[in-house]
């Protein structure tokens, strides 16, 4: 039987996961010492290496529970069916970096940040793989290129466009990339389950 997590340690990963929103919309990832974040959270260093190895672990946790928040709406579409919603899910997502823009832009301007956000969506990418892959009459290595492919690819012109979303209305962009999936899509369904 698993345990709740003690609150006070819910209440002092808050106060360090706030603090650490705090400081990045002051300055960049690389700039930030555990020593200013423990003052920021009121907390002592020592309180900080009791939940965290390193700034990199906390900011693993952090960005892991956004893209969490991003993921949970989208746990029930398939993205493979005939009826999904492409611009609900452009939109979504949209909303959410919309929501996070300087967070989002200077994360990604960090060299350091930029690292460790992708492990947190190669993580992520990882366990939809897995959840995807019962679906499919595919070897799994083959399959992981198509999905590779596929996910890298919507995220990477998704967070293109976000840096210039006046370039292309929200509607156009959606329709391309509707395209581009669909053809996806069928190489894909002759091997679905």
């Amino acid at each position: 039987m698993s345990r709740k997590p003690d609150r006070r340690i819910k209440k002092t990963k808050a106060s360090l996961h706030q603090a650490f929103y705090e400081l990045l919309k002051k300055k960049n990832y690389s700039d930030i010492t555990v020593k200013e974040l423990a003052e920021e959270a009121d907390i002592t260093r020592k309180t900080f290496y009791l939940h965290y190895n390193t700034l990199d672990d906390l900011l693993r946790e952090f960005m892991a529970e956004r893209y969490e928040r991003l993921q949970k709406p989208m746990e029930d579409m398939d993205l493979f069916s005939e009826d999904f919603d492409y611009f609900a899910f452009f939109t979504h997502l949209y909303d959410l970096f919309l929501e996070n823009h300087d967070l989002i832009k200077k994360l990604m301007d960090d060299q350091n940040s930029r690292y460790v956000m992708q492990r947190v969506m190669d993580e992520n990418e990882n366990l939809n793989f897995e959840r995807t892959k019962v679906h499919f009459d595919l070897r799994p290595e083959i399959l992981r290129i198509y999905f590779r492919y596929y996910t890298r690819g919507i995220s990477g012109t998704f967070l293109e466009w976000f840096t210039n979303p006046d370039a292309i209305p929200l509607e156009e962009f959606v329709d391309t990339v509707r395209n581009i999936n669909l053809q996806m899509r069928d190489a894909l369904l002759k091997y679905r389950i």
